[in-house]
Parts: structure tokens; C-alpha cells; sequence
């Protein structure tokens, strides 16, 4: 059966009914406009998933019932709407050798949020006549079809523009198909917070439990981020005698908290499907060498795991390597890691600088009160394969790892050294400095451009660098080749920005999203989320088209990617947050001030 062609009947309108006389409309209450809204963001998302999209599936012939489902696959090149529940489908004919787009006409109809696409008597040139009902799900698709006298069942898996494999069908190499769902360290695989490949939700009610898989209880005070490998989540965090004070908002304080007495440092690993705690060991008790900030946590670094290891970082308390199993391999101790105000020395505000596991390494970036470094160690072992000093102010940033045919390596962030480093040696491959002097933004890396921003004091720059930098060079592109483009303005104090698309996403502790064209740093627009009397420190992650931006009081906006700002949802996670979220396989999980909670669509 020739690639027979029932694209979730895929078909379009050629014409459409003449448009009947006008006539006054009485007003619309609040509901009917808000449904009407409704409806319209389904029509656009349905129009965006099925455009330039690749249906993979099957189909049976109930004149055959011995035979098995015979594979098929379909594209459509673009779904437009008409009028009403007419909808035109730009759908690809093969037969035979041939291949050719025709228009088709179909009618889409709703059953609340899912879609089913009808057509009656389609002739479909070269192919014959058919008669199809399709239900569209998420990106799942199953229905009947007729046609030539028989017919029979249909289903399969939407692969939208840009995809590579149907979602959830089984990958070729089963390793590929388990690592698209890891999460392993901040901000996922490379730092650059985007998990693709499954649908993710727009809405959720923490009270209801409205698309809330589970909300598992964690103890103590931590911003330190999820992390996910197979079917594990795991996170650290500092519990001491009684609640920790957490003060979040819009202030400059720049004192410590008193001493809090001891505390337990602790590795958690939960089953990700269903939130049961599996494992928690105490990597440290005592009384922390360093204090902390009102608004921050000893346990604000994020893990890291490669599959074999994990690895908890708690500053001045040390580096530990676990298996997945919770089994200590090793544990390292840097001495006293002071990463205080270097303007105000007593000022103590704790360590959040995460590690990165790569290539059976593990880099860890230590800039503090006297001597900063940046260090690679061996994964099994923790023996020193390397160790750089640098000339820096105390950070909070994470490194990045970027490997390319031309080189190999770390990416830093800094005040008086931003740079790059030989990721086999540690020599130095290139360095910037100025900018903001408290920096704290992970670079990421897209396209061959190394995308950086810093602020507090004079300047709080974006910076836009070749991976291929050389030397050390100012922060004017025109100073330098190795800058490709740079603003002195409107970069990020806390959070690390998002580059999605072509797009390049900027968010300020205020609330305010700068949109920026990725390539040349043309500013596409500026927006505010929320009233900009609350803080924002959780670093915006991004899926399956939309943005996910959480402020510091679980205020979580969801907007639609692209050049034009659209806010899909507002969603209350019912505690503060200041952690940035992970993503696996559609669900967004979110470390609040008390709980783990799992976020997505029903199942």
C-alpha cells in the first residue's frame, strides 16, 4: 500500500463558504472572551505542531487482519486555518517515484484541548478516495481510515519540524535515546537549559494537583538545582536544628547571616517517575566554615553525574564523589572557600560555584578571597590532572565545557578574568575582563558564540564572543575580532541568560526579559514579567517552544519562544523558589523552598 496518505487525514481546504451578511453582536461576557482566548492559543499551537511536520506510524486493513500493521509516514508542509472549523493542509503525495505538495481541505474539530481532524470523500490524485478520523494528542496520533472498498486503523507519533525521532518511539541506540531525558548538571547538558523531544505543559495547579505528578517533601534550606540521570532526580541540601531565615526580594544587604550552629550536608536521590526518596547520605555535619547571604544557602551548588558519578560540591566543606547508589568513592577538601564581597571582606555570602563532570573529569571553578583557581581533577579517583591559577575577585559562576573540531575548552565567567582555558591543560586560550564585579551567570555556548553577562557596579555588559578568541582583547567589538558584538548595558546580575532558536534571552533580577536577536545583538523587545516589586534568581529553562522563568516568590511564567512576547500562563508553585528548574522527558521539576515538585501534562 503505497504510502498511502491519510495524514491524520492530511488534507486541506481549497475554498471556503461565502461569508454570510453582518450583523450586530451582542457583547461577550468575560467567560465567553476568555474561552474564545483559549481556543485561539489551541488553534496556534496545533497550527505550529502539524507545520513542517512528520507523521511516523502504521496502519492496519481490516480485510487483512492476519496481516500486521504495515509502517507509513507522511508529511505536511504547512496547516493553515480558513474559517471556522475549516483548515487547509499543504500534505506530500508520493506514488511511486513521484512526490508532489497538494492542497487539501479538512475539517478540525474539538473535544476540549485535543483535536480530531475529519475527512469525507477526499480524492487524494493518483491514490484513490478516502474517508478518515484522526485524534491528534500531544504528539501522538490514532484513527480510522476507508477507502477502495476497505480500511482500517492508524497511529503513530508527530515528529515536529526540526525533530530527528518520533517522541518515545525506540531509539536505534538505546544509551542516545536515555541520554536525550538527562539533566546532569546546571542548567542540563553544557549549561544551555533546554530539553527538547517531549510536550511540556502551559498550566498547573499546585492545590488542585492539576498536571502535578508528585510533590515530595526535602529537608532543610537549598538552591542548589535537581539534577537527572535515567529514572533518578538528585539534589543536595543543608539541614540544620529548626528553619533556616530565607529573605527573598528586592534588597542590598550586604551582611551575613549570625551563626546558624551545625548543620548536615546531604546527597538526596529520588525516583523521578514518582518522587519516593531512595536514598540520603550525609556527606558533612559540623558548623560551616563560611557564612552565608539572607538570600542564599549552603547547599547552592548543583551536582553533577555523567551516569557513573555524581558529584556534591559544599565549599569550604569539600568535594564528594558518589556512585549512583549513594557509595562515597572519594571527597576532596580545598581548604577555606571564602567567596565573600571582595570590597568588604567580613562579608561572607557562601559558595555556589557548581561542578561539571566531562570525559571522566571532574572541573570545579573556585574564585574566592585569595587565591581563585580553576581545577580538573580525575572522576574515579580525585587525583589533580590540572590546576590554573587565576587572578579574580570572588564568583559564584559555574563553568562551561565546549569541545570543538578546532578546541577543547572551559569556559569561565569572571569580573577581572573572563576567558577560556585549554580543557587537557589549563593554559590559557584567551581572556576579557571588566563588567559587572560580581559575576555569577554561567556562559553558554551557541552557534561558535560564547554568550556572557555580568552587572553590579558600573557596568553590567552582554557579551557575544567567538568560541575561536585568541589573546586577550576589551569588551567593545571593535576593539577585537574575538568580540563578536557587545552591549555595556542591561546584562544579568544572577541569571544565566537562555539562547533558544535564534533568539538570546536575558532576564534581570527585577523581572525584566531582554529578547535579543542571537547573531548580531539587536534587541527584539523588552518586557516585564510580574509588577517588578519581586526578585528573580532562578535562571530561565526552555522546551517544546516555550520559556520558563520562576520568580523568587514560585510565580512561574510561561511564555510562548520567539520574536514576540506572549505570556501563556502564570502558574503558583505555592512557595518561594530560587533554584533553576530541571527538564526530562516532559516533566519540569522545581526545587521550592520545602519540596521537589514534578510538573506535567496529564498522563
Amino acid at each position: 500500500m503505497l504510502n498511502r496518505f491519510l495524514l491524520p487525514p492530511a488534507f486541506l481546504l481549497s475554498t471556503v463558504a461565502a461569508q454570510a451578511p453582518a450583523r450586530a453582536k451582542p457583547a461577550r461576557s468575560n467567560s465567553e472572551q476568555t474561552a474564545e482566548a483559549v481556543q485561539k492559543r489551541r488553534e496556534a499551537e496545533f497550527a505550529k505542531l502539524m507545520t513542517g511536520c512528520k507523521m511516523v506510524g502504521f496502519f492496519t486493513m481490516s480485510n487483512r487482519p492476519e496481516q500486521k500493521p504495515q509502517e507509513e509516514s507522511y508529511s505536511i508542509a504547512k496547516a493553515t486555518k480558513l474559517r471556522g472549523n475549516r483548515w487547509r493542509f499543504d500534505a506530500t503525495v508520493k506514488y511511486g517515484k513521484r512526490e508532489f505538495t497538494l492542497p487539501f481541505a479538512v475539517q478540525v474539530e474539538w473535544a476540549g484541548d485535543t483535536p480530531m481532524i475529519q475527512v469525507t470523500d477526499l480524492a487524494v490524485p493518483l491514490v484513490g478516495t478516502y474517508t478518515a478520523r484522526v485524534l491528534i494528542y500531544r504528539k501522538h496520533y490514532a484513527g480510522m481510515w476507508e477507502g477502495k472498498g476497505h480500511g482500517g486503523h492508524m497511529y503513530g507519533t508527530i515528529v515536529p519540524a526540526g525533530g530527528d525521532k518520533p517522541e518515545q518511539q525506540p531509539a536505534k541506540n538505546n544509551n542516545a535515546g536515555k541520554q536525550a531525558a538527562n539533566w546532569p548538571s546546571f542548567r542540563g547538558s553544557h549549561a544551555n537549559g533546554i530539553a527538547e523531544g517531549y510536550s511540556t505543559p502551559v498550566t498547573w495547579n499546585v492545590e488542585t494537583k492539576q498536571n502535578i505528578r508528585w510533590r515530595t517533601p526535602i529537608p532543610g534550606l537549598s538552591h542548589s538545582s535537581p539534577i537527572v540521570w535515567g529514572n533518578r532526580l538528585y539534589v543536595t541540601t543543608a539541614v540544620k536544628e529548626g528553619k533556616a531565615d530565607l529573605k527573598v526580594g528586592l534588597y542590598g544587604n550586604i551582611t551575613s547571616v549570625p551563626d546558624e550552629g551545625r548543620h548536615e550536608f546531604r546527597l538526596l536521590c529520588l525516583d523521578k517517575n514518582t518522587g519516593e526518596v531512595l536514598w540520603s547520605k550525609t556527606a558533612w555535619k559540623g558548623t560551616p566554615k563560611v557564612k552565608r547571604h539572607p538570600k542564599g544557602s549552603h547547599a547552592a551548588c548543583t551536582p553533577a553525574t555523567d551516569g557513573k558519578h555524581v558529584a556534591a560540591f559544599f565549599g569550604s566543606e569539600g568535594l564528594y564523589v558518589y556512585d549512583m547508589d549513594g557509595n562515597l568513592k572519594w571527597k576532596k577538601n580545598f581548604g577555606v572557600l571564602d567567596a565573600g564581597y571582595y570590597r568588604v571582606p567580613d562579608a561572607q555570602w557562601g559558595f555556589a560555584s557548581s561542578p561539571v563532570i566531562f570525559e571522566n573529569k571532574v572541573l570545579v571553578q573556585c574564585d574566592v578571597q585569595g587565591q581563585s583557581f580553576l581545577a580538573c581533577l580525575d572522576v574515579d579517583t580525585g587525583d589533580a590532572i590540572w590546576r590554573t591559577d587565576r587572578d579574580e575577585v570572588p564568583t559564584w559562576c559555574t563553568p562551561t565545557v565546549h569541545v570543538s573540531d578546532k578546541r577543547r575548552q572551559v569556559i569561565v565567567n569572571g569580573y577581572k578574568h573572563i576567558g577560556g582555558y585549554d580543557l587537557d591543560t589549563g593554559k590559557e586560550l584567551w581572556k576579557t575582563s571588566g563588567g559587572g564585579d560580581i559575576p555569577v551567570p554561567t556562559p553558554v555556548v551557541k552557534d561558535d558564540l560564547v554568550y556572557i553577562t555580568n552587572a553590579h557596579g558600573r557596568l553590567a555588559p552582554i557579551l557575544a564572543i567567538s568560541v575561536n578568541a585568541k589573546g586577550e582583547f576589551g569588551l567593545s567589538a571593535e576593539d577585537s575580532d574575538s568580540m563578536v558584538w557587545s552591549h555595556r548595558r542591561r546584562g544579568s546580575y544572577l541569571i544565566t541568560p537562555l539562547v533558544y532558536g535564534n533568539e538570546l534571552y536575558c532576564c534581570n533580577s527585577s523581572g525584566v526579559l531582554s529578547c535579543i536577536d542571537a547573531k548580531t545583538g539587536k534587541l527584539v523587545y523588552r518586557e516585564r514579567l510580574g509588577s517588578g516589586g519581586t526578585g528573580f534568581t532562578s535562571s530561565g529553562v526552555a522546551a517544546d517552544g516555550k520559556l520558563y522563568f520562576t520568580s523568587e516568590e514560585g510565580e512561574v511564567y510561561v511564555l510562548r519562544a520567539g520574536r514576540e512576547f506572549e505570556v501563556l500562563a502564570v502558574n503558583e508553585l505555592g512557595e518561594t523558589h530560587l533554584s533553576s528548574p530541571a527538564v526530562s522527558a516532559g516533566t519540569v521539576y522545581f526545587r521550592t523552598r520545602g519540596h521537589i515538585v514534578a510538573v506535567s501534562r496529564a498522563h
